[in-house]
Formats: C-alpha cells, sequence, structure tokens
C-alpha cells in the first residue's frame, strides 16, 4: 500500500462497523465506486490525460504561468504543484503562480515583478460567473493593455453561456472545458488540478494510478473498506460526544496546502444542516509551538489527523560539534528526519496519554502514486462521512445566497467612488 494508518483512542466504537447506519453507507459508496457514480471519476482516463499532456507543450515556451481562480478552481492544483516545487522557493520552470484573493496591493506588488510578454494566463471558473475570479481577470487584463503585453490567455469554464464563456468568445481565447459535473472542490483529479500539475513536472499518470489502486483495493476486498474508514466513521460518532473539530496536521512542509485543500473539501462537503465537524490545518513541527498547547490541554472537542513519512535512504547525518571540544550529543550524528520522526511520536504519545482520539497516516514517500492514493483517500471518507450523516456532499446552498448579496452590495454601490 501507499500509505497506511493507525488509530489510537477509539477503541470504543469498534463493535459499531457492524451497525446498520455503517453497513449502508459503506454499501451505498462501494456501489458507487463500482458504477464509477462520481463524475471526478471519468476525468481518470488515459485519453483525458494525454489531453493534458497536450496542453503541457503548449505552456513550455512561457516563463511564468498565472492561474486566477479561488476555492476549488485553485487549492487542488496548487497543492499538486506544491508537492513539486520547494517550500521556500519557487524553484519551477515555468514559475507557476496562483492568485487567489481579490487584494489590490497583493495583485499590484506580484504584477511588478513579473514580465507579463513572458507568461500565461489561464482563468479559472466552473460557472464563469464566479465574481472573484472576474475581477481578477479583470484587473490583470488592464494591465496587459497598460503594458502592450502578449499574454497568452486560457479560460477553463463550463461549454455553456456565462461571463466568462462570453468573454472568451468575444476575445478568442484558448478554451479548456470544465466538466460540468464536477465541482470545484472535487476537482483535483481533472484538469483543473492536473493541469498545473503537469506543467510542474508532476507525472499525472502515476498520480491516477495511485487513485485507481485505491479504490480497487476497497472494491475488491471490503474488509479492507473496514481498514480505511474505521476511524472516518468514528469522526462522525464521536460528534455526538462533543468532538466537532478535526485538525489535520501533516508533519511535511509541502503538504501544507494539502490541509488547506482538506480543509475546503470537508467543510463545503459536510457543513450542512446544522451538521459537520470544523476543520482546521496545521502543520507539524511549525504548529507544536503554537496550537498544540491548546490541543492537548483545551478543550476536548477535537479529533486528530497527523499525516508523516517513512524516512528517506539517503538522509544527511548532523555534526553537532561547536568550538575547540564541544558537542551538541542529543542530535549528533543524527538526521533532520530522525528528529522529524521522533517529533511525531511525541506528539503522538502525548495525544495518546490525554486519552483524545486520533490517527496517524505514513506515507510511504511523496512520489505520484502516494499522493494520488492518499487523497482519492480523503474524497471518498469525505462522501462517506456525509452520506453517515444525511447531508448531500456535492452542494453548498448556504453560500449562494452571500454570493448574490455582494451582487446586489455592489449594484447598490455603483454610484459611489472607491479609494484606498
Amino acid at each position: 500500500m501507499f500509505f497506511s494508518q493507525k488509530f489510537y483512542n477509539l477503541d470504543e466504537f469498534s463493535k459499531q462497523i457492524k451497525s446498520e447506519k455503517y453497513l449502508i453507507a459503506k454499501k451505498k459508496i462501494i456501489d458507487d465506486i463500482k458504477l464509477k457514480s462520481f463524475s471526478f471519476m471519468s476525468e481518470m482516463q488515459k485519453k483525458k490525460l494525454n489531453e493534458i499532456y497536450s496542453l503541457k507543450n503548449h505552456f513550455r515556451k512561457f516563463k511564468n504561468i498565472i492561474f486566477l481562480g479561488t476555492g476549488g478552481s485553485s487549492l487542488g492544483g496548487k497543492t499538486l504543484v506544491s508537492i513539486k516545487k520547494n517550500f521556500y522557493i519557487n524553484d519551477l520552470f515555468p514559475k507557476i503562480f496562483f492568485v487567489e484573493n481579490i487584494d489590490q496591493l497583493s495583485i499590484n506588488g506580484f504584477l511588478k515583478h513579473i514580465n507579463l510578454n513572458e507568461s500565461a494566463l489561464v482563468v479559472t471558473s466552473k460557472s464563469g460567473e464566479t465574481i472573484e475570479t472576474l475581477a481578477q481577470f479583470f484587473f490583470i487584463k488592464e494591465q496587459i493593455k497598460n503594458q502592450n503585453s502578449n499574454t497568452e490567455i486560457f479560460i477553463i469554464t463550463e461549454n455553456k453561456k456565462s461571463t466568462l464563456k462570453r468573454i472568451q468568445e468575444e476575445e478568442s481565447y484558448f478554451f479548456i472545458e470544465h466538466n460540468k459535473r464536477i465541482g470545484g472542490r472535487f476537482s483535483v483529479f481533472s484538469v483543473v488540478g492536473l493541469l498545473p500539475a503537469v506543467i510542474a513536472g508532476l507525472k499525472i499518470e502515476e498520480f491516477v494510478k495511485g487513485a485507481d489502486f485505491f479504490l480497487e483495493s476497497i472494491i475488491e476486498d471490503e474488509s479492507k473498506f473496514d481498514d480505511y474508514f474505521f476511524a472516518s466513521f468514528s469522526q462522525v460518532l464521536l460528534i455526538d460526544k462533543g468532538f466537532n473539530i478535526s485538525v489535520l496536521m501533516p508533519y511535511i512542509d509541502c503538504f501544507d496546502d494539502f490541509s488547506k485543500w482538506y480543509r475546503q473539501l470537508w467543510a463545503e462537503s459536510i457543513g450542512k444542516d446544522h451538521k459537520g465537524t470544523t476543520p482546521i490545518n496545521a502543520l507539524g513541527t511549525v504548529d507544536q509551538h503554537s496550537q498544540l498547547q491548546l490541543f492537548l490541554d483545551g478543550p476536548r472537542d477535537k479529533f486528530f489527523t497527523i499525516i508523516g513519512k517513512k524516512n528517506s535512504i539517503n538522509q544527511q547525518i548532523i555534526d553537532c560539534s561547536y568550538g575547540e571540544n564541544n558537542t551538541f550529543h542529543i542530535l549528533h550524528n543524527k538526521s533532520l528526519e530522525n528528529l522529524m520522526n521522533a517529533e511525531i511520536q511525541a506528539t503522538i504519545a502525548t495525544l495518546k496519554k490525554k486519552k483524545l482520539p486520533l490517527r496517524f497516516i505514513e506515507l510511504e514517500n511523496l512520489k505520484e502514486n502516494s499522493t494520488g492514493s492518499l487523497m482519492m483517500f480523503f474524497l471518498i471518507e469525505t462522501i462517506f462521512c456525509c452520506y453517515l450523516m444525511g447531508v448531500n456532499p456535492f452542494d453548498q446552498p448556504a453560500v449562494e445566497e452571500g454570493k448574490k448579496l455582494t451582487r446586489d452590495f455592489l449594484k447598490n454601490e455603483s454610484h459611489k467612488s472607491f479609494t484606498r
């Protein structure tokens, strides 16, 4: 397997995997997988991957690729790109950037360091009506015009009447179709996630193979389903005991964006009808020095998922000698990976001692197949937990009101001028 799980402080729920509630949800999701009912599965085909690889060739001539989008139109692709680039610097070629917000100060500061003549712009909105993405586009389009730049523009949206599709047609921009049946937060296995990934150098066929392997493993041997999703079921049962927060804490720098991808996936899918748990993202070891005090000694309302990876073969040993005859012995001849592993085990042991519910997910490595398998696990887990709780995993009705109100406020304020 590409990853393994260990569970702690969940023994009280072991017998409930025979309950009717669990068995009904389990059968439903296994049947859905067998029937390929989930639209994102239709994108995981060789033909689709070849189309994305052909798009990759078109982007090789650019120095910069700027992706405009927000939420699900950005987080999946950003997660996959993060796995390929250094955590501290953008060491990719071409360089890939994600503009996700509408803060004028940030965008202007970014554009000052970008040669738009050497750049491509990719605008992603499933509906074609995402107002923040349209604002990003028109703002940067003005800069392109002012600089008389030859920036090539690509539009990813549904093939239907919408503002963004009309723009694409009127301006003759390159069109890439967004599968109308796939919501943004489930789009990481589609062109939305895979295009930035393949430009970054990720082997998308291996990424998809890892996801397929996971799906096949849980439908070929249903006992494996229980091994994978017992903790998921426990997380739902824990809600009745007051555990209404889900903490995802990877001890891998390049998984920081992964935890943000998970945060949206979980929050928008399960948070309905006054049900759900609140996702919190953290990063080990950084958040051992900020949030861990609360996690350990604050309210007992959190379920923890810690993610690590097995130590690599080529570890760099640290020489901790200093001065004339001094040595910092506890670290001497150890590696950073030795320290990271000790930190993980210490956090797990402390949470376990505090009798807090948790699971530890350990990746074999950070290769594409391991990441694909893990991301598919979280997609299926989210849908499965929604089935258990009786909510629709694929809609987000509550946020629609906010979108409408934003447009109303803009209309009402259209006669005013804004200055910063």
